[in-house]
């Protein structure tokens, strides 16, 4: 499957650094998770279940030799010459690269009391006992191997699950692992979270290093998490000396727009021209643009029109720039920015709400906002209209289905509301707008048929105790929409309510939406790694779905060994590269099975559930 060699791919393009998992010794975000999520009385995970043996060990992917190229050496003197000038040139570029680094560190470390220095051995902005992660969860694992995985990582990812626990391991406070520069370590991170759609978690994660500890990759993190929080005065502690460091055409202008922002209106408009006259330096619509932000600062003649009739493609500059002074950026563009854009677009304060909406109903899928967030934006935008029209709005249905003084009206809101949305992704964004209003229905045989959504929309948010309350509804519904309820019950509910059968595991999805074997699939894999099929059953039910569970290659090693040595934190980015697609039809069944019985091992019991009943979901 395309993404499963995806995944070993990147996990082979590691091993191309000689790094392996060596054998083991041992003002912040807000949290989208519903109050009590989690912390249920429950029993202590048992280690994921032994697959079979059978199965094929695939590689996947593989590297092509280089070819040797043979050339004939050169005379003796020539050889001696040339070997003496390359020493010389690689001495004198070593000793101008460090002389460069040395004078931009210590212009940086002049405006840093050493009484205000901060740690490197730990970089983070959240606590280990709020996000659960511990210090030392990536445990004994090469700084080398999590750094490339975290670059190499396609993100935004599959699940929303995964992609919120990954952020909490990025951001939480955690040991900066061996083997790699510290700074260099929080820009890996700061930089898949920028790609994952978390703007403000980057921002504030670089601004967790002191500037004159700054390296090329560190710099490149502040700008990627300025331009996607659309905050380009984040740019400013290093961007004065980043130049030296990094000579990009784009650190001169922003050094135009920092002394802009600051009221400098002189060495604004000086830097502006210096930067337009050199070489290689930024044109069009990307000089007018940081000139539209430094004219924002000082009010000066810079704040220029900008015209995007001649824009062809929307880069983070543009985006970063052009939300920052609020101005309108056409749709054509946006809707070309890709999944993170959009997250990113969600959360632009300069932007206005109407052009939000849509763009945040794509981040609550992507796990960056939560649901509360997506019912205020809703309510103000709701705020902006004709209140006396607004019934047959979704903002009305949604105020109906909280506030409705009838139950059956309240049901009757939710049904208008899941009934718009066409697409996988925007009926998933439905489910997590109504998850809070689903739970506040009382269960009744009169909603057997709206069980399945309802359980859906609760889950969706993570509200499984309030799942459980359907648990007499769902044993006696029958036909595909009971299936559904039964399914998704089977997996989500904090404890096994529900008869499990090898038949209705196996017929599962029949007569339903797509694909009713990855279905089937899916829900059998899941409920085998959360041990709730007896372990008798399991290879009957693997033949019969044609699951190899047995398949072995780089990617399940990888995990099994983070799994073993009980490192949670490399257990969720391995869980990431799994999930390196936006379609969940893409995801295998295989590799749901790891990162669903992995999560469960090392102490994301919860999460495990969410991930299995997602993948119901979304398929």
């Amino acid at each position: 499957m395309a993404r499963t060699k995806r995944a070993v791919g990147l996990l082979t393009g590691v091993a191309l650094l000689a790094v392996a998992i060596p054998a083991f010794g041992q003002q912040s975000p807000q949290s989208i998770l519903p109050p009590g999520f989690g912390v249920a009385p429950k029993a202590a995970p048992a280690a994921p279940p032994p697959p079979p043996s059978s199965g094929s060990d695939d590689e996947g992917g593989g590297v092509q030799a280089v070819p040797t190229l043979s050339l004939a050496p050169p005379a003796p003197d020539q050889a001696n010459a040339a070997a003496a000038a390359a020493d010389d040139t690689t001495d004198n570029a070593t000793d101008a690269a460090d002389a460069a680094e040395e004078a931009a560190a210590e212009l940086r470390k002049q405006d840093i009391p050493e009484f205000a220095r901060r740690p490197t051995d730990h970089v983070g902005i959240l606590d280990p006992s709020v996000t659960g992660i511990p210090v030392d969860g990536f445990g004994n694992t090469a700084g080398r191997f999590l750094d490339t995985l975290m670059a190499r990582l396609d993100a935004p990812i599959a699940s929303r699950w995964v992609s919120m626990l990954l952020r909490r391991v990025l951001t939480t406070d955690i040991g900066t692992p061996g083997g790699v520069d510290p700074s260099d370590w929080v820009a890996e991170r700061a930089l898949l979270l920028a790609r994952m759609g978390e703007a403000d978690a980057a921002r504030l994660l670089v601004q967790r290093v002191d500037p004159d500890k700054a390296t090329p990759r560190y710099d490149q993190a502040v700008l990627e998490s300025a331009l996607a929080a659309a905050d380009p005065a984040a740019l400013c502690p290093v961007a004065d000396t980043a130049e030296t460091m990094n000579p990009q055409p784009f650190w001169p202008l922003a050094r135009a727009m920092c002394a802009g922002l600051s009221g400098e209106a002189g060495t604004a408009s000086a830097l502006v021209d210096r930067a337009r006259s050199m070489p290689g330096a930024m044109q069009g619509i990307d000089l007018l643009l940081a000139q539209r932000v430094v004219g924002a600062g000082t009010g000066s003649r810079r704040a220029v029109n900008v015209e995007w009739s001649s824009v062809n493609d929307l880069s983070s500059w543009r985006f970063g720039l052009a939300s920052a002074v609020g101005l309108a950026i056409p749709d054509s563009l946006l809707d070309q920015g890709g999944l993170a854009m959009q997250a990113w677009r969600a959360r632009a304060p300069m932007l206005p709400v109407q052009s939000r909406l849509g763009a945040e109903r794509t981040a609550a899928t992507l796990g960056v906002v939560s649901a509360a967030d997506l019912v205020d934006l809703v309510a103000q935008q709701a705020e902006t209209g004709d209140a006396y029209a607004m019934d047959d709005t979704p903002a009305g249905r949604l105020r109906s289905a909280y506030a409705a003084h009838d139950e059956s009206d309240r049901v009757a809101a939710l049904r208008a509301l899941w009934a718009d949305p066409t697409g996988e992704r925007d009926q998933y964004a439905t489910r997590i707008l109504t998850a809070r209003a689903a739970a506040r229905i009382a269960p009744s045989s009169d909603y057997a048929d709206d069980a399945s959504a309802l359980i859906a929309a609760m889950l969706s948010a993570g509200l499984d105790v309030q799942t459980e309350r359907w648990s007499g509804i769902v044993r006696s519904g029958k036909g595909t929409a009971g299936d559904e309820a039964w399914a998704l019950m089977a997996v989500g509910a904090p404890r096994l309510l529900v008869d499990v059968d090898d038949d209705r595991i196996a017929r599962f999805g029949e007569g339903g939406r797509g694909s009713a074997r990855l279905r089937a699939q899916f829900l059998f894999v899941s409920l085998a790694a959360l041990g709730r099929i007896k372990p008798i059953d399991v290879d009957r039910l693997a033949q019969r779905l044609a699951v190899p569970l047995g398949q072995r290659n780089s990617w399940t090693r990888a995990i099994e060994a983070a799994t073993a040595r009980n490192q949670p934190a490399t257990v969720a980015l391995l869980a990431a590269v799994g999930m390196q697609t936006q379609d969940w039809s893409q995801v295998s069944p295989v590799f749901l099975y790891h990162i669903v019985a992995s999560l469960r091992a090392v102490g994301f019991e919860p999460e495990a559930r969410m991930v299995a009943a997602e993948a119901l979901m979304r398929t």
